[in-house]
């Protein structure tokens, strides 16, 4: 047992707080809107992805130092290249088509958009889509060997090595990339407010 690892009521109330907190900190960023999602590939509105960025640049370290002193473990496992290449590709286009991923749209039915009711009810009807499907997906696509083993990779990765390259380098280029949207979306703002007056 690891020193993060709690059960029974503690894990139900910590649970309950941190999706609370959670939640609310989504709303007031506004990443509940979709609005905010479908600006996003406009570059109108990079607060998703100057977010995503500086959560993998505080993300990576954190992680790294928190298993290798105990706090927590991660035994990356079971790892399907296909089913994640399947898996990406069908969260892109539910992305761009519902401007939500699932813990924007509970989010955003929570501050009483009912759009957000039918993007969830879309979400849960992927379930027995999935155990419909998952015979014919696993014959013809799950079912082909994995073109590099990834499990392997994960365990060997820089990352659990500690090696620099994955452990600074990277977070530095995405907190670097995030720098960049944001004055990016600085400038294109202050531009469009001149072109006003």
């Amino acid at each position: 047992m690891h020193p993060l690892q709690i059960s029974g009521n503690v894990k139900i109330l910590a649970a309950l707080f941190i999706g609370i907190l959670f939640g609310f900190i989504l709303v007031k960023s506004a990443l509940s809107n979709r609005k905010t999602f479908m600006d996003q590939f406009t570059f109108k509105d990079n607060s998703f992805a100057i977010i995503f960025f500086i959560s993998i640049t505080v993300g990576v370290p954190l992680c790294y130092f928190f298993t290798k002193y105990g706090i927590i473990n991660l035994h990356p496992s079971n790892y399907r290249f296909w089913p994640i290449v399947a898996g990406a590709i069908l969260t892109g286009i539910g992305l761009v088509l519902c401007g939500h991923i699932p813990i924007t749209a509970i989010a955003s039915f929570g501050t009483g958009k009912l759009y957000s009711l039918i993007v969830l009810l879309g979400m849960l009807l992927a379930f027995p889509v999935t155990k419909v499907t998952y015979p014919i997906l696993n014959d013809y696509v799950f079912g082909k060997p994995d073109p590099v083993n990834l499990n392997a990779l994960a365990q060997n990765s820089l990352f659990f090595q500690g090696k620099t390259a994955m452990l600074y380098f990277i977070p530095a280029i995405c907190l670097v990339l995030a720098l960049f949207l944001r004055l990016i979306q600085r400038s294109s703002g202050s531009k469009s407010k001149k072109e006003e007056h």
